[in-house]
């Protein structure tokens, strides 16, 4: 294809193919993660008027403006202060362009989440949540804007009875900064990088998805910028950003020793109440590679929790969708079965 690839989708389906071959062992696992690559995919959809169908629908509601507390060192509770005055989606932005765009759709559904217990190595802890996630993502983001419009879900994928299990997490918010409000959308895979066998052609090995160069020559190209790094610690990050007339997409993938992987996606563009596609809903975007490479390095990302902290993110995150694919299907529609969950 000739048009320019800013959807979001080039890594997710790269990822998804590298699954051919993987171990027998591994099936319900791959199926799962396919599955959600699926998801991801229709959820990353970066498109202006006339370009493809409709994202997933996120969840919109009263904002709430979360800080790191000055006391709170190794991945402190955040302190949260809920606001119905001046919320972003009182009316149309109107930024110093003059030019007035649309305002998000706005869902008000408040839906809890049902931890899952850890086993063996994280006996006593609880699966990382999409609630707690999104307060994560919260307190990492730049403290001058404002987050709401929280959607997602968690679940937990295993190999066998005596894998404890990956945390796979997808989630989004808005982030505003004053000027209107941009979609930010994490995803969290715990021990992805396990998943793939080293190869060569359909099956690079998982640090090469992670290149500018690979993401180049698979034909993911088309961007107006990207690059690559491994830190000191071995961690691998892939920045991109994409453009297509004023839609904008900005995303910061990573790979961690452990094996874990962040992909953090901010767009200007979300599903409209009344349009059957997506529109931008802002000029450009309030947050640049580096600060959403520093949210998505952020050490509170982490699969396992306590459960004191899903707790307290239980509370804070909230009006909260549930943004699971069984939720969001069709009526009538057959729910599909994961490969295995906890």
């Amino acid at each position: 294809m000739n048009e320019p690839d800013v959807d979001g989708r080039t890594l997710s389906a790269a990822f998804e193919r590298t699954m051919d071959g993987v171990g027998p062992d591994l099936g319900p696992l791959v199926a799962a993660s396919a599955r959600q690559g699926r998801s991801i995919r229709r959820r990353r959809r970066l498109t202006v008027a006339g370009a493809v169908t409709a994202v997933a629908a996120l969840a919109v509601g009263g904002a709430v403006t979360l800080r790191t507390d000055d006391g709170a060192g190794n991945g402190g509770q955040a302190a949260a202060a809920a606001s119905t005055a001046g919320s972003p989606t009182a009316s149309p932005t109107a930024p110093a362009s003059g030019r007035r765009y649309p305002r998000p759709v706005e869902l008000t559904d408040d839906s809890p989440e049902q931890p899952t217990q850890g086993t063996g190595p994280n006996a006593g802890k609880v699966a990382m949540t999409a609630h707690a996630a999104l307060a994560a993502l919260a307190r990492a983001l730049p403290p001058d804007g404002r987050t709401s419009n929280y959607s997602g879900y968690s679940q937990l994928a295993r190999t066998g009875s005596n894998d404890p299990g990956y945390v796979q997490i997808t989630a989004s918010l808005l982030y505003d900064d004053g000027s209107g409000p941009a979609n930010v959308r994490l995803s969290l895979q715990g021990g992805f990088g396990t998943r793939f066998r080293s190869g060569s052609g359909s099956h690079p090995d998982t640090s090469d998805l992670f290149s500018c160069a690979w993401m180049n020559g698979s034909g993911g190209g088309h961007f107006r910028s990207c690059s690559d790094s491994v830190l000191p610690d071995g961690t691998r990050l892939l920045l991109t950003e994409k453009v297509l007339g004023d839609a904008l997409e900005r995303e910061v993938d990573v790979l961690r020793p452990d094996q874990s992987s962040v992909s953090l996606i901010s767009i200007n563009t979300a599903e409209v109440a009344g349009q059957a596609k997506v529109k931008v809903v802002r000029d450009g975007l309030p947050l640049t590679l580096d600060q959403l490479k520093a949210a998505a390095l952020s050490a509170d990302l982490q699969e396992w929790i306590t459960p004191e902290q899903a707790q307290q993110a239980e509370q804070t995150i909230r009006p909260f969708h549930d943004g699971s694919p069984e939720h969001n299907q069709p009526t009538g529609a057959a729910t599909p079965k994961p490969g295995s969950t906890g």
